[in-house]
């Protein structure tokens, strides 16, 4: 892939689409997001692994601590035989806990953004 930073420079808008590939021992997870905006780098993988979260699986809960029904978010990965292995963010820690288990992130294509 050509990557133009100059779709990114002085205020310009880009969308960029990432791959992100998340591992648990020998199971994988590999999705594609697309981040708009004008960030470049790491920035960039930071704001996919944001986007690849909010896509993920909700499995409903009773919170204790804040006496309601709430969610968490749910991954399942997929290893060469094909056994499936589902872990959850139970600790609420949000993105910090997809994070951790990011193995690989690549920028695959960028386009300029809608005017």
């Amino acid at each position: 892939m050509n990557y133009d930073p100059n779709l990114t420079l002085c205020g310009r808008m880009a969308r960029q689409k990432v791959r992100l590939t998340f591992g648990v021992w020998e199971y994988r997870k590999t999705v594609e997001v697309e981040v708009g905006g004008n960030c470049t780098g790491l920035t960039v993988i930071d704001c996919a692994a944001g986007a690849a979260y909010e896509q993920l699986e909700q499995r409903p809960f009773y919170n204790h601590d804040r006496g309601c029904e709430d969610s968490y978010a749910v991954i399942v990965m997929e290893n060469a035989d094909g056994d499936t292995l589902d872990t959850g963010d139970e600790d609420l820690q949000g993105e910090d806990w997809l994070k951790d288990m990011l193995i690989s992130a690549e920028i695959i294509s960028i386009e300029p953004g809608s005017l």
